[in-house]
């Protein structure tokens, strides 16, 4: 099922009517709208999430393997920031480059058809940005990592930003099933005067149907470099059912946590003064605290009931704060309305 639902998201070959069982008319090599595109990817993520669910692998060989890669490059030409590079290899695409807010700022949508990833999966996406230009990169959906008894899932993420460049990495939530396997690395390079802002939630369990993380286990390793100096890292090995999760020490019985980093230079607001404006921001959340660990950069966490809950106070925080950072008022992904 899963090889057919991605020929439909992927496939322009003319049909018979329905009605008539007449052939349809001959489509033209003109590319989709992104319109299109989107409700195709979002069909086959509903279509394949719930086969997998529903028939989710018990042994590693009733699953091929998929190892995907994408590699991205934002440069900055004739004041305009272009994808001078996209390059990809397995189920791992890009919609096609964006310009919502002028050319300044270019929008990359980041698919994965399948939806999810299980037992020995590898997904890796390598993107820099250049002196000067400015990327936005999302996704249209959660990623998930499916249930397995079988190898362990990884997924690599390194994000580089050179001088004068700015970054704002914004995926969806990752939703880790009960008895998921998985590994999760990510890297981000920022070079001197780099500006970034980004985001990474986890979902333990599916809360919709009440699902708890009690099997399996999820390991995630992030740093951050400025420089190429170490100013942030952290590690996490989480087996299902661990204490940890409902201790007031770990979770507190919440789903769902996140962690949020932003850089910046000081030439406007000194860094006391940016994180009182972050904290301004959070003073009625009691799940959810900011930080400035060394001069230049900010550490939001979050814990929380719901992906949603937990995604509009980040949101909230990058709609207050993307002036300061980029110089541009903020503007939400069009992606996230489809």
């Amino acid at each position: 099922m899963a090889m057919s639902v991605l020929s439909a998201c992927f496939s322009d070959a003319p049909k018979k009517s329905e009605r008539t069982g007449a052939p349809a008319q001959q489509r033209t090599c003109a590319e989709p709208s992104i319109s299109t595109i989107v409700r195709n990817v979002n069909n086959a993520h509903a279509s394949l999430t719930l086969a997998l669910t529903l028939n989710a692998p018990t042994e590693v060989s009733a699953h091929p393997q998929w190892s995907a890669n994408l590699r991205l490059r934002f440069a900055f030409d004739d004041r305009r920031t272009i994808l001078a590079e996209r390059a990809h290899t397995g189920p791992l695409r890009l919609l096609k480059p964006l310009y919502p807010e002028g050319d300044h700022c270019c929008h990359a949508v980041v698919v994965h058809p399948p939806g999810g990833v299980v037992a020995g999966d590898s997904l890796t996406v390598t993107a820099q940005v250049g002196s000067d230009a400015h990327g936005v990169i999302t996704t249209p959906g959660a990623q998930k990592w499916y249930r397995t008894e079988g190898a362990e899932a990884t997924s690599v993420t390194t994000l580089t930003v050179d001088r004068g460049g700015a970054l704002e990495w914004l995926p969806q939530e990752t939703i880790v099933f009960d008895g998921a396997r998985a590994r999760q690395t990510q890297t981000i390079d920022l070079d001197s005067g780099a500006k970034f802002f980004g985001w990474e939630m986890v979902c333990f369990g599916r809360t919709a149907s009440n699902e708890r993380f009690t099997r399996g286990h999820f390991r995630q390793t992030i740093r951050v470099l400025r420089e190429g100096a170490l100013v942030w890292s952290e590690h996490l090995s989480l087996a299902g059912g661990d204490p940890l999760l409902d201790s007031p020490i770990g979770w507190g019985g919440y789903p769902v946590s996140a962690t949020a980093w932003i850089a910046r230079d000081a030439d406007s607001m000194s860094d006391e003064a940016f994180l009182a404006t972050i904290r301004s921001q959070l003073e009625n959340e009691t799940l959810a605290a900011a930080s400035n660990p060394v001069p230049g950069l900010f550490v939001v966490k979050a814990v929380g009931a719901s992906a949603e809950s937990v995604r509009e106070l980040l949101i909230h925080v990058w709609s207050k704060v993307r002036f300061e950072v980029f110089g541009v008022a903020a503007q939400r992904p069009r992606i996230w309305s489809t």
